[in-house]
Order: C-alpha cells, then sequence, then structure tokens
C-alpha cells in the first residue's frame, strides 16, 4: 500500500499554481454529450477520477482522445447508447452526472445508484426530484434507475436542499429545454460556475452564473467549444495553509482570487495577513507573526461554520481546523452537513494536537499544540487526508501518512508541487 514520508518542519518558499478544480472537469466532461461537436478541455488532470468519466464515454460511443499531457479532445456525435456502465459506477459517485445530458439527448438514461459516500448519506431525493419537475418518469429496479421523458419541459424549481449534483444536473437538461427555467436554492460553488460558463461558451443562456437562483433559457442547439478548467480553491488554501505553517513564503499563481474571499477573509480571523493581487491573479504568503484567533465583539470563542456558497466550503473545514490548532487562541470548527469529516482528528491526536469533539459536527481547537511527528493512517475522505499533509508539513521530525490514494484523486501533482517548494515528501509504493 502506497505511502507519504514526510521530513517536516521544512519552510516553503518560491511560486506555485493550484491544480485543476477536480470537481469541475468530472461535470465538464459529461456536458461534453449536449453537442455533436468537438468539445476541448485543457488543464486536465491524469487522475483516476477523470480516467472513470472517460472510461464510461467509452461505454456510451463516444470518442475522446489525448491531445498532450493536459488536453483532451471529446466528440459524442456518434452515441446511441444510454446506459451508464454500472461497473464504473460503483467507483465513481459522478457518473450520475450523465443522467441529464443523456436525457437532453435521447429522452433516457438508465443509471446505476451512486456508491456510498463516506461523508454522510447524500440522499437522492432532490436529484430525482428536479428530473420529475422537468417531465421525467422513472422506475427503479435491483439498484438502477430507469429514466425516460417525452420532451423536457422549463419550470421553476425550489431545491428543499441546494444538492450539489441536483443542480447541476438540472443545469444539463435545463439549457435543451423547451422556454424558460428558473432555479432557486442555486448550488453556485467554483466547479458548478466553471460548467454554467462552459456551456455559455457552447452557445447556451444562463444569468446569474454565481448566485443561489439561476434563469436558464433552452437552446435548440449548442456548439463545440474549448475550456480550461479553473484552479481548484482548496489547494490555494492548502498551500496558503501549509506555507503559513512553516512560516516562510510563497506566491500562488492562477489563484482566482475572486473564488477566494469568504476563505481569506475566515484566514483573517485566524490572524493570517495575506498579499492578494485581484489584477494578476495573485496571491503571496509572508512569514507571519504573533498569529492570534479573533473573538467575537461579545468576546465568545470564534466560530468557523460551512454553508453552501456563498459562504464557506464544506470540503474546506479540515484545512481551517489544521490551522486555526497553529493560532493561539481557541476557535469552533463547525461543518453540520457532513458527519464523518473530522473523525481524522484521532489521528492528530498522535502528533499531540489539542482539540475537543464537541460533536461529529464541531470541533474546538486550544493553542499552544505540540507538533510531534507520528505514523497516520488516512481514511476515505480526500479532505481529511489533505489536512493531516499539512500538519505533517508543519511537524518536524519524520511523519508517514499510510493508505494516501484518495489523496491523489485531487492532489495527483503533490509530491512534485511540494517538493519544488522545499518540502521533503516521498512517495513509497
Amino acid at each position: 500500500m502506497s505511502k507519504l514520508i514526510i521530513n517536516g518542519g521544512k519552510p516553503l518558499q518560491g511560486t506555485t499554481k493550484p491544480v485543476a478544480n477536480k470537481n469541475s472537469i468530472i461535470k465538464l466532461i459529461p456536458a461534453a454529450i449536449l453537442t455533436e461537436e468537438d468539445i476541448t478541455i485543457s488543464n486536465v488532470p491524469k487522475t483516476s477520477d477523470v480516467q472513470y468519466m472517460l472510461d464510461i464515454l467509452v461505454k456510451l460511443w463516444w470518442t475522446h482522445q489525448r491531445i498532450n499531457d493536459d488536453t483532451i479532445v471529446i466528440n459524442g456525435k456518434n452515441i446511441t447508447n444510454h446506459v451508464i456502465d454500472p461497473e464504473i459506477s460503483e467507483k465513481m459517485k459522478a457518473s450520475v452526472m450523465f443522467a441529464g445530458p443523456l436525457l437532453a439527448r435521447l429522452w433516457k438514461a438508465s443509471m446505476p445508484t451512486p456508491q456510498w459516500c463516506k461523508l454522510w448519506t447524500r440522499p437522492m431525493d432532490v436529484f430525482i426530484e428536479n428530473m420529475i419537475a422537468m417531465n421525467c418518469t422513472y422506475t427503479y429496479d435491483h439498484g438502477s434507475y430507469d429514466i425516460h421523458t417525452s420532451w423536457l419541459q422549463a419550470t421553476e424549481v425550489r431545491q428543499r436542499f441546494p444538492s450539489v449534483t441536483g443542480t447541476e444536473n438540472l443545469i444539463l437538461m435545463a439549457v435543451k429545454a423547451k422556454w424558460q427555467t428558473i432555479i432557486y436554492n442555486a448550488w453556485s460553488e467554483p466547479h458548478t460556475q466553471d460548467l454554467c460558463n462552459m456551456l455559455v461558451s457552447m452557445g447556451a443562456d444562463i444569468q446569474w452564473i454565481g448566485s443561489n437562483k439561476l434563469i436558464i433559457t433552452g437552446v435548440e442547439e449548442l456548439h463545440g467549444t474549448k475550456r480550461t478548467v479553473i484552479s481548484d480553491h482548496l489547494d490555494v488554501a492548502g498551500v496558503i495553509t501549509a506555507t503559513v505553517m512553516t512560516n516562510w513564503q510563497v506566491t500562488i499563481e492562477n489563484a482566482v482570487v475572486e473564488h477566494m474571499h469568504l476563505i481569506i477573509q475566515a484566514m483573517k480571523k485566524l490572524g493570517i495577513q495575506l498579499d492578494v493581487d485581484e489584477k494578476n491573479d495573485t496571491i503571496s504568503v509572508w512569514p507571519q507573526k504573533n498569529l492570534t484567533i479573533s473573538k467575537t465583539i461579545k468576546g465568545d470563542y470564534l466560530e468557523l461554520a460551512a454553508w453552501p456558497r456563498p459562504l464557506l466550503p464544506m470540503d474546506l473545514m479540515p484545512i481551517l481546523l489544521v490551522l486555526a490548532m497553529h493560532c493561539e487562541g481557541s476557535a469552533i470548527i463547525q461543518n453540520p452537513y457532513y458527519t464523518t469529516q473530522f473523525f481524522f482528528v484521532q489521528e492528530l491526536a498522535k502528533m499531540k494536537w489539542r482539540t475537543v469533539m464537541a460533536d461529529p459536527h464541531r470541533i474546538i481547537t486550544f493553542w499552544p499544540t505540540a507538533r510531534k511527528p507520528a505514523n497516520l493512517l488516512c481514511g476515505d475522505i480526500i479532505q481529511s487526508s489533505y489536512g493531516m499533509l499539512m500538519a505533517c508539513l508543519a511537524a518536524p521530525g519524520t511523519s508517514t501518512l499510510n493508505a494516501i490514494t484518495p489523496l491523489f484523486r485531487r492532489f495527483p501533482n503533490l509530491v512534485k508541487q511540494f517538493n519544488d517548494l522545499g518540502a521533503d515528501v516521498r512517495l513509497k509504493k
């Protein structure tokens, strides 16, 4: 089993670029089914998730080719199959994102039940209800949904929860539906914005991108386009965290500053100062001294909570938790949605990091906290494993991260990325 050997405490220095947003590319690939023309996507990482999505393309009779290390061309002209491969789907929850485009092209889709999520239950209700609202019917048999429509009906959808895949699948149908669809309580994370922006470049009519209300007027045809996948805002946050905790200096290029405002605001509450250059889209981190967590106006502990965008991303919380433990004072880090995300603090306890788990959704941090190297076990949750990596980079001495496969699903080049900045990270297979 692969593991990372980390000689921590090395100050990071230099210039870096964040990885591509994994949650973006795995939605852009299914969107290519909406046109018979070529879709060219650049900044595509070579991760297992991307490969699974491309494998599904092959099963649907799409063609694709990788024309260089980070660019793929997809053509869905000859698509005839409406069955999303169940074997591949077991490895990849995002396989359900093919359902909407298949309904828009072929009026039918067969979709296996998505694999169980390690973070929380992720019910399918909103996802299915949105398709019903668009004039679809479905049957469920032996773990598979067979979905049909005679035509997609534009409508107003008020989601009772801002489902990620529910919103994005609805967008992929609405761009080809007759008349106007309005989505209230829409998910609006950067990767959802990236999907909308690519669809607009294909000829779609989507208004108020980035807000929690989307107005989509369906069009008859979409055309080919070229798209570069946006940077991952969580990787930007991770590099900032690792740099602050090793107390040196790094400049992050292609940081997509417009996606970072609330994250930067939260970090300021922890006492961290950053140089932000919106014109050149860079964020610079410099040596930080006397980092102190702010208290509320009433003098209570600071609480940083995850909520749907435009507030703090849920996947950010493990990084903020580790960062808060580096700062003087105490904070309450909260994620009211995910039920298992914070369980990794039991691994941090091996490093003598001081926290109290108030409940599965709330962690209280305490300073000062020790920095002892340790032998840690990653779980199946990518961002929790990434938080442990930040802790290891900051702890002087040799730490080991075991069972690291999930990390590379989102951060395929993390070893090179951090070593180029002066870290000492070795991959041992």
